[in-house]
């Protein structure tokens, strides 16, 4: 009985003493050297306020449309018989260039008509002031009236057979060709005037305090700067800002901006010419506001809060947003000459955390 108990506790005896082994040996184990947890400051980039007078730029976008744009109309009626070479959707014609000639052989053949029944008129009514007769001379001083009315209508209706360019232009679409036969009334072209262009620039209302245009006292015009990229080439054009739209688009709610240029087509004045349908960036520049800083937009938090560095910690303070810009606001109160304003952002900011400045 003795040693079947034994053999029972055996196994639990060997276990016990296994377990006594094993924590005398890890208590006698020497202690390794605590480490302390390293502290990183955070680095960032500061820029240095200095509160002075700062040039506001107002930003838009537009597309280039024609100052003039025209749909010729036939005054007559006839035949083409002759259409000028210059005559291509997307060419060039001068002020003055004949256009196309219409067949003016019925309209010449009027013009004779009409001026021998003026002569005839005139003869009548030499003939009656011989008699003395005022019933008869009033009649037929009236009948001269409406022969050289009909004179000049005629003349005109000759004149008409030849249509000429009002002014330079580009010839937008051409409407008919040689030997097609025209009504009085049929479209022609549509020509766009090459001697200037304009482009509608859409302002928030909050833009319209800041910019300026009309001519000046001195003759001068604000100006802006028109540009857009070719490929990997970016031209520019200036423009003159003339005349503010007066009424809010209903559909966008913004205001209009008109601005324009003079001779775009003309390559001596420009690098390359400001074509019609052009879609184009523009920068204008505003009005001047002093004491104010310009900052990069990630230097503002909270909406009217930056972060500046003083005495290696980052202090939150308020400033008052002036104007905000693409990329850019600008602020006034709240900064003061020297003060070093933290540009970066970082995932904690916290007023009084420390940071360093980036080498």
């Amino acid at each position: 009985m003795q040693n079947k108990w034994v053999r029972r506790l055996l196994p639990l005896l060997i276990l016990a003493a296994a377990g006594l082994v094993a924590l005398l040996m890890i208590k006698s184990r020497p202690e390794l050297p605590r480490r302390e947890a390293a502290v990183t400051i955070p680095l960032v980039e500061v820029m240095t306020a200095e509160p002075g007078a700062v040039q506001t730029t107002v930003h838009s976008r537009g597309m280039i449309a024609p100052r003039k744009d025209i749909e010729l109309v036939s005054e007559v009626s006839g035949r083409i018989m002759w259409v000028a070479p210059e005559l291509l959707e997307g060419g060039a014609v001068k002020q003055g260039t004949t256009l196309l000639r219409i067949d003016p052989i019925d309209y010449e053949v009027a013009v004779s008509t009409a001026r021998a029944a003026v002569a005839s008129a005139e003869l009548s009514l030499a003939e009656v002031q011989v008699v003395v007769k005022r019933a008869a001379i009033a009649e037929a001083e009236a009948q001269v009236r409406a022969a050289k009315d009909r004179l000049r209508q005629a003349e005109a209706d000759l004149a008409n057979t030849e249509i000429v360019a009002p002014f330079d232009a580009i010839i937008d679409i051409k409407r008919v060709d040689l030997g097609q036969y025209v009504q009085a009334g049929s479209q022609l072209m549509r020509l766009l005037g090459t001697d200037s262009v304009e482009v509608r620039l859409p302002l928030l209302a909050s833009d319209i305090p800041f910019v300026r245009y009309g001519q000046s006292a001195d003759g001068s015009w604000p100006m802006a700067t028109l540009s857009s990229r070719f490929g990997t080439v970016e031209y520019s054009w200036q423009a003159r800002l003339v005349r503010l739209e007066q009424r809010v688009d209903e559909q966008t709610r913004v205001f209009f901006l008109v601005a324009d240029v003079e001779a775009p087509y003309d390559e001596a004045r420009h690098a390359r010419p400001l074509s019609v349908g052009l879609f184009v960036e523009a920068k204008i520049p505003g009005l001047e506001l002093p004491g104010a800083t310009r900052l990069p937009r990630s230097a503002l938090h909270d909406g009217d809060a930056v972060f500046v560095l003083r005495e290696g910690s980052m202090r939150k303070r308020l400033v008052t947003v002036l104007r905000r810009e693409q990329d850019s606001v600008i602020v006034g109160e709240g900064l003061v000459s020297g003060d070093r304003v933290i540009l970066s952002r970082l995932d904690l900011m916290v007023d009084g955390m420390p940071v360093a400045v980036k080498s």
